[in-house]
């Protein structure tokens, strides 16, 4: 009887240790798929930031190589407008021809056959008309002249259409008309001897000629 005993509680706790060994088994193969799961779960994560900033960092990289970064576009427009050049010089400051200048220049130029005046040359007359209206007893003579083409007469009187015409344009812009004579010299007179266009160019013109109280 007491053999008996024996025997049924060893196997009794044999049962329970074989029992308890398969629950923790189980306990334990459940557990490790759950915190491989959550390691991939961080991975993807990390790398996915990782591939963000990656981009964000390439985005950047290339918004600065095309000028359009935020700092590099600031900068760029604020040279833009700060009105001076690449050395530092004011533009219009170094553009700006004064008044004495435009003075000393005593030529205008015309195309064939044309009394227009150009741009330029108003900006030359301007100041020659200011001088004359800010000095009374100042007096200039305009002579005309014309290229060799053409005949004698023909030229006599394009010579003084020239004249004319820096007349009047000196005369609307504050000389008075006794301040302004006019002749006109024909082809007579050329300042080059040349008979190509780059002489005829500097033939066609109206010299202004200073007779009393002339710019200093």
């Amino acid at each position: 009887m007491s053999t008996t005993k024996i025997s049924l509680a060893l196997a009794l706790v044999l049962g329970l240790g074989m029992t308890g060994c398969a629950s923790l088994k189980g306990k334990n193969t459940t557990t490790t798929p759950t915190t491989e799961t959550t390691s991939a779960s961080n991975t993807d994560s990390n790398n996915a930031n990782a591939t963000a900033s990656t981009n964000s960092i390439s985005e950047q990289d290339r918004l600065n190589a095309n000028g359009l970064g935020g700092n590099n576009s600031a900068n760029n427009d604020a040279n833009a407008n700060d009105g001076t050049n690449s050395s530092g010089t004011d533009d219009s400051t170094a553009n700006e021809v004064s008044m004495a200048d435009l003075l000393t220049i005593r030529l205008v130029h015309f195309d064939y056959d044309s009394v227009d005046l150009s741009q330029e040359d108003m900006r030359t007359l301007q100041a020659h008309a200011q001088y004359l209206k800010q000095t009374p007893n100042a007096k200039v003579l305009l002579a005309g002249h014309a290229d060799e083409r053409g005949t004698r007469e023909y030229n006599m009187a394009l010579g003084e259409r020239r004249a004319n015409a820096v007349q009047a344009f000196l005369s609307s812009n504050g000389a008075r008309a006794s301040q302004l004579d006019t002749v006109s010299y024909g082809k007579e007179k050329p300042i080059n001897d040349g008979h190509d266009e780059a002489a005829w160019a500097e033939n066609r013109r109206v010299e202004i000629s200073y007779t009393a109280n002339a710019p200093k």
